[in-house]
């Protein structure tokens, strides 16, 4: 875990001098502040963006049906797969031509039997690149803002 706590609202005075702000001074000019009046911490900036964004669940609206930043399920080993411009296989797109006069992805037929069933090792060879899809969203789901560490992608 980091080790190096970052400044948030909660400024450390650093005293009055040349190129430094009185912490005293800055509440006294804004003392309606929601960092002066206390209902702004660092406490509540962590807890609300670990709610909100970490763990949030955006509702359907424009361009989108709705999203869950905790990942829960949104692996692809539940996608219809098939023709009609439907992916070959949870992994990858449909490979065949809508056919002749056509561009549209509806008119495809179904991919080649056995096609993109067995995944490949061209992907990487990090920590978890073999790891199936709903492995790392429910890894991904359990981070939480101060968990990440310094140099490393990986709990």
């Amino acid at each position: 875990m980091p080790t190096a706590k970052q400044n948030m609202v909660e400024a450390v005075d650093p005293g009055h001098g040349m190129g430094k702000a009185s912490q005293q001074r800055m509440q006294g000019i804004y003392a309606a502040s929601p960092i002066y009046t206390g209902d702004l911490t660092d406490d509540s900036i962590t807890s609300e963006f670990q709610a909100e964004v970490m763990d949030g669940v955006r509702p359907a609206g424009f361009l989108f049906d709705g999203f869950d930043t905790a990942y829960v399920d949104t692996s692809p080993e539940g996608v219809n797969t098939g023709g009609g411009g439907l992916p070959a296989t949870p992994y990858v797109p449909n490979p065949t031509s809508p056919g002749p006069g056509s561009m549209n992805a509806t008119d495809q037929a179904e991919a080649p039997e056995g096609f993109g069933e067995e995944p490949s090792d061209q992907f990487g060879s990090g920590v978890g690149h073999a790891l199936q899809p709903r492995t790392t969203s429910e890894q991904i789901s359990a981070q939480t803002l101060g968990s990440y560490q310094l140099g490393r992608s990986t709990g």
